[in-house]
């Protein structure tokens, strides 16, 4: 949802998703002469709290007996931004938002008056969607501070289970929830899973068929088979239940789904970038996504269908044609579509590059690794627009160079000395075995704060052999802004956590210690207004972030 208010020359444009809420600020220029920032107080309705929120920065003249890794209040030690991200918002909450423009000196603060606004975050379960994002940050000061950066195997039942909690966030609740609408014999599940290792959901899967759901699970018996099969032994799934994916050995079978079936109807179908493991669920950054739309369900279940025959590389090519032709940008079908792979042709990256490419206000994208030419040509060419890249990984093939000031490019990583005054983190490479480290969403947004924003997310890395030789399926939805919002949402979370840690990456320790004597510590506030003025220059993307709140339709 988006909201909108103005007070006394101060005006607050949010935007709510389920666990996160982005407030962007905006003033009269003239009237942050002397400004030093914004506090920030939430008044929580749903359960009944008011405080002001805590931030990382501080004035050294004024945060005594200060520990590395504290958190000061916004009252005291303002927001010197216009925008703010609030990633301790819950589901289905109401909150007030009240910002204030403080100013003076560090030792003698005044404070302006404010602006307010009531904003409702999302609920999870929706009619047509429902998205569920893990934290995906287990290499972060949060969870140095909460459980030492200590791995889950290590620690006791209780702490390990509250830090399998933390790192989840929902997503392996909502998944497990999910199988268990299967609650009898009018259900069925079937499932075409990519790495099929974490034993609560097998054992969720055994549970449902003890239930007398009939189960069926498409898994993959060409890269994983060893993993997937000794993990279907352990669990003790029934091997009548588990179709292997074989054909096609050099291939893989990466989709990450589930269509739930009842009086044979397939109602909902569960997909997104989640594997079946540990790392997966609580390590990566990853997302689950529910599809109520039965047109769209039904065309998973005929794409299962096909693949639990086991076919050759021209068989499915020809079953996916069938069920989705592929289309241009400017002849979107319906609200949403859906693209299995493998295809003959890689027609549809090109599609989504054009896409990319009609873009007028932001672009956001997350990448596991690297992706299509055309997808990076567009990405990374000089625009008007602001363009903001997540990627998990620099390396040789991944590395994304542009020269167009409207474009940010972020990198998984991960604090490996305690730098400046923040605290040394860990990674999920250190906390889980195997996969990708950081980020394993594989999703685009394009314009999503227009009235008529477009997600593009599933289990597609956006590469050639995503489209013309794997088992995948891709989401594309068109003009959903309740969506759009909360990826936008959760996005910005991750984009901003990542974002620090890639243009600090790997700084050694001693750049500690030369902290506010050789260099500037970055966690040091400004005594004066000199921070404010990026965000009016209309050559900056600050500037223009600002004004792409302000303009945003709230319907």
């Amino acid at each position: 949802m988006r909201y909108r208010n103005a007070n006394a020359g101060v005006e607050l444009n949010i935007v709510a998703g389920t666990y996160v809420v982005i407030l962007s600020i905006d003033m009269e220029k003239a009237k942050t002469k002397g400004l030093l920032g914004f506090a920030i107080e939430r008044e929580d309705h749903t359960e009944n709290e008011k405080y002001y929120l805590k931030g990382f920065k501080y004035f050294k003249e004024t945060a005594d007996k200060r520990y590395d890794g504290q958190l000061f209040s916004t009252h005291e030690h303002p927001v010197q931004s216009f925008f703010w991200e609030d990633f301790t918002a819950k589901p289905l909450h109401k909150y007030t938002y009240t910002i204030t423009p403080m100013f003076g000196k560090p030792k003698f603060l005044s404070y302006g008056t404010g602006c307010s606004a009531t904003v409702e975050t999302e609920v999870e379960i929706g009619e047509t969607h429902s998205v569920f994002f893990n934290r995906g940050v287990a290499g972060s000061l949060a969870y140095a501070r909460r459980f030492g950066n200590k791995r889950p195997d290590e620690m006791s039942k209780k702490e390990r289970d509250a830090a399998l909690a933390w790192l989840s966030r929902g997503l392996k609740e909502a998944l497990l929830a999910f199988i268990e609408r299967a609650v009898d014999a009018r259900y069925a599940l079937r499932g075409a899973l990519y790495e099929f290792e974490y034993h609560e959901v097998l054992k969720a899967f055994k549970e449902a068929q003890a239930r007398g759901v009939d189960v069926k699970i498409v898994y993959d018996a060409r890269k994983q088979k060893k993993k997937n099969e000794a993990a279907i032994t352990k669990a003790g799934l029934s091997k009548s239940i588990c179709i292997p994916r074989k054909k096609d050995p050099t291939k893989i079978a990466h989709n990450k789904f589930i269509v739930l079936l009842k009086d044979g109807e397939p109602i909902e179908v569960w997909t997104g970038s989640t594997n079946i493991t540990e790392k997966g669920i609580f390590g990566q950054c990853n997302e689950g996504h529910i599809v109520r739309d039965k047109a769209i369900v039904k065309r998973y279940l005929t794409y299962w269908d096909a693949l639990s025959k086991d076919p050759a590389a021209d068989a499915i090519k020809k079953a996916t044609i069938a069920i989705q032709k592929d289309f241009a940008a400017k002849q979107l079908p319906g609200a949403t579509a859906v693209i299995f792979s493998p295809r003959p042709k890689t027609t549809m990256l090109g599609t989504y590059a054009d896409i990319v490419d009609s873009a007028t206000g932001l672009v956001c994208g997350a990448f596991p690794f690297s992706f299509d030419k055309r997808l990076k040509d567009v990405l990374t060419k000089d625009t008007d627009h602001l363009k903001y890249i997540l990627i998990d990984e620099k390396t040789k093939n991944t590395t994304l160079e542009t020269n167009d000031r409207d474009t940010l490019i972020a990198y998984g990583g991960y604090f490996k000395d305690s730098l400046f005054d923040w605290l040394k983190e860990t990674s999920a490479g250190k906390l889980f075995k195997s996969g990708t480290d950081f980020v394993h969403n594989k999703f685009l947004l394009i314009d999503p704060l227009a009235r008529k924003p477009i997600t593009i997310t599933g289990s597609a890395n956006f590469s050639a052999n995503s489209i013309s030789s794997n088992d995948e399926n891709t989401l594309l939805i068109n003009g959903d802004m309740r969506v759009a919002d909360i990826y936008l949402t959760e996005f910005v979370r991750l984009f901003n956590h990542y974002y620090v840690r890639s243009v600090t990456h790997q700084q050694p320790t001693k750049a500690k210690k030369k902290g506010g004597k050789d260099r500037k510590n970055p966690i040091h506030l400004y005594t004066t207004d000199e921070w404010a003025g990026d965000f009016f220059d209309n050559e900056k993307m600050k500037a223009k972030r600002k004004m792409l709140f302000h303009n945003m339709p709230l319907t």
